[in-house]
């Protein structure tokens, strides 16, 4: 691969250094949170509260249409593709790559984007949904109810963020095409992969997969803005001491 020569803005100024998300940016994260659960909270309120509307309709069309489509095949396809970013997927993921990014470039940056992006949506997710509650569909389902209510999807959300970020980083350090290609497509293809096994499993509403990609995609905007705000006040910080 083809290294950038220019500096990646998520890497420190120095070796190492310290974990670039502390005060300022976890007080940013706090608000983040909060806010994008209230977000969450509204939508999904409205969201269950229309169940006699159009977009009802909508939600129950879909889920009995995917259901519909089930065959010998696509049912162990479909759950190969929802496991792309199910729990043990995602924490494999953040201890691995994680690892990897630190021990590569040695600096934190990167890991620190994926581990932000990760940890904002999984607390966003699990509060929001237990805050709305909503039913999952009543169509018959191939996986058990986990404890989580349907609105967001958690598993849409963290394919976003997981591949999202690991796109971003591929971006940040390398011009190799196929690399960029491989991440762009594992950063779309993933999460439409996952959007569409859940609903084809019965966990999920059209309306739930959509609000997951959106908060995932939130997540990820968050954590690459307080990742770089961290490693701004650090090159700060460094300036003065020199």
């Amino acid at each position: 691969m083809t290294v950038r020569e220019r500096r990646p803005e998520t890497q420190s100024t120095s070796e190492w250094g310290p974990w670039p998300v502390r005060g300022r940016q976890l007080s940013f994260l706090v608000g983040a949170y909060l806010t994008l659960v209230l977000v969450l909270w509204g939508v999904g309120t409205l969201v269950v509260g229309a169940s006699d509307t159009a977009l009802g309709e909508l939600d129950r069309s879909v889920s009995q249409w995917m259901v519909d489509q089930r065959t010998e095949a696509l049912d162990p396809t479909s759950d190969v593709a929802s496991g792309f970013s199910d729990t043990a997927t995602v924490v494999i993921a953040i201890a691995v790559l994680g690892a990897a990014f630190v021990f590569t470039w040695r600096h934190w940056g990167e890991a620190a984007v994926l581990l932000t992006a990760l940890g904002l949506e999984v607390t966003t997710f699990v509060t929001a949904a237990h805050l709305v509650g909503r039913d999952r569909p009543y169509v018959e389902k191939l996986d058990p109810a986990p404890p989580t209510s349907s609105f967001p999807s958690g598993h849409v959300a963290a394919a976003v963020a997981l591949y999202g970020a690991l796109a971003y980083i591929i971006f940040r350090h390398t011009e190799h095409r196929l690399a960029r290609a491989v991440a762009a497509v594992m950063a779309v293809g993933a999460p439409i992969a996952v959007a569409l096994s859940r609903m084809y499993r019965g966990m999920h509403y059209l309306t739930d997969v959509t609000a997951g990609a959106l908060l995932g995609a939130a997540c990820l905007a968050i954590a690459i803005y307080v990742v770089r705000m961290g490693l701004r006040d650090q090159e700060a910080d460094e300036e003065v001491l020199a």
